[in-house]
């Protein structure tokens, strides 16, 4: 039988066991159930903005939730996926776009994952980075200084300073033939990316206006259509102009020839403040030089003209200028004379006009499509210049294969005693052109 003592040792026992024991194990479970393995949330972030870039700059979390912390995510703020990875607590963000407003939120990485995002950053805009403009010659000589255009700015674009013997400046064109985007000196522009200009010139003649293509062989073929001009002979009373197409008679910078010249057209005149207009044809240089015009082909302003110089299948040459107004048409024959014949019938209307015997041509190495200032064979200087307004070249072909274009350093303006009297448009989409006057 238990006695008392040790009934009441035993009760102490049980009692010391319940005060030590139990309590001991009830702390070790709340531990457990209580404790965070994520990190806290950094602090006090702030954003500066850069160039399409951002840099966070913030504080390490309080507590690293018992394990050390890897890397940190940052993310715009409003958005739900982490895109930016962080290192350290300064991280550059890359890739933003200029002129929005960006804000960020960041968060600490442990090995159990990330934990709560900070508070919102301030407020950046990212910059844009500043359009540079390099300038080109594009043949010509010279140095420009590259334009640093800010974001989001009109600026106006530097003048040319290149220079061209022989070639006036005409524009900027962000293709060096011409074929881009094209801006004039002087004007105001916004760039918002790097770009390349290239200077476009065109050449400079005393008294032809148009395009001359230069060719590697020989042409063969060369023809357009145009509009017969009604001059304001109120301007020019006794004033001269010619359109024509043609192959040859194009001397180059250094010295060479493209041939002798073979063309044919029209010559408008003021005489006494009246417009006359004659088809004419020209093998120059010859023996003699023939240089004519056609009789019985009448010619008036408004009349369609087309005109074609070529070599046959048989190697003959030979040039054609039809007044599709009139049905009649002046055809010369290399080596044989000229007559004016029925487009419809070929009949010859009024005899043969003249003999070209001995004469002979093989071609050249340039084609023509021009308006002309003549020159006075008797004084070797131009006649005054008459106002033509406008001659629109249509319908052109050449013997070249199909996709040929005309850039613009192939066109030529008139220029006389510093003055531009004549100047030439780009190629339109129809793949025609037209010269101004003045």
């Amino acid at each position: 039988m238990m006695s008392a003592r040790s009934l009441i040792s035993m009760t102490g026992l049980l009692l010391i066991v319940s005060l030590v024991i139990v309590p001991q194990l009830s702390i070790v479970s709340a531990s457990a159930a209580t404790r965070d393995p994520y990190p806290s949330a950094p602090r006090n972030v702030t954003a500066t903005a850069g160039i399409e870039s951002a840099t966070l700059h913030f504080a390490a979390p309080i507590s690293n939730g018992g394990s050390r912390i890897l890397w940190y995510y940052a993310r715009v703020f409003g958005t739900s996926s982490p895109t930016y990875k962080c290192d350290i607590t300064r991280c550059p963000i890359k890739g933003l776009r200029g002129s929005f407003k960006y804000r960020f939120v960041v968060s600490a990485v442990n090995k159990f994952g990330h934990g709560a995002y900070s508070g919102p950053s301030n407020s950046v805009i990212p910059a844009s980075p500043n359009a540079t403009v390099t300038f080109n010659a594009n043949g010509g000589s010279g140095t420009m200084p590259i334009e640093e255009d800010p974001d989001g700015a009109t600026v106006v674009l530097t003048s040319n300073t290149f220079t061209r013997p022989g070639y006036a400046f005409n524009d900027w064109n962000t293709n060096a033939s011409g074929t881009g985007t094209s801006f004039a000196n002087g004007t105001t522009n916004l760039f918002t990316s790097p770009v390349t200009l290239y200077a476009q010139w065109t050449a400079i003649s005393a008294n032809w206006s148009g395009y001359v293509l230069p060719g590697n062989s020989l042409f063969t073929d060369v023809s357009a259509e145009w509009i017969v001009p009604t001059l304001n002979c109120s301007e020019t009373p006794n004033g001269q102009s010619a359109t024509w197409v043609g192959t040859g008679g194009v001397t180059w910078s250094d010295g060479g020839s493209s041939g002798s010249l073979l063309q044919t057209g029209t010559v408008d005149n003021c005489v006494n403040g009246e417009q006359q207009d004659t088809g004419v044809f020209e093998l120059f240089p010859s023996a003699p030089n023939y240089d004519e015009a056609f009789s019985n082909f009448p010619v008036s302003a408004g009349n369609v003209i087309k005109a074609e110089v070529f070599e046959n299948s048989s190697g003959k040459w030979a040039s054609f200028l039809e007044n599709l107004s009139t049905g009649l048409q002046g055809v010369f024959g290399v080596g044989i004379g000229w007559d004016v014949e029925e487009i419809a019938t070929d009949n010859v209307v009024g005899g043969l006009q003249g003999l070209a015997t001995g004469t002979s041509y093989s071609g050249a190495y340039s084609a023509e499509w021009i308006v002309e200032d003549p020159t006075d064979v008797a004084t070797y200087s131009n006649f005054p210049f008459a106002d033509f307004q406008s001659v629109t070249f249509s319908d052109m072909e050449v013997s070249l294969p199909t996709g040929w274009t005309l850039p613009t350093s192939d066109g030529e303006e008139i220029v006389q005693n510093g003055e531009v009297l004549a100047t030439p448009s780009a190629i339109n989409n129809n793949g025609g052109f037209t010269v101004s006057y003045g």
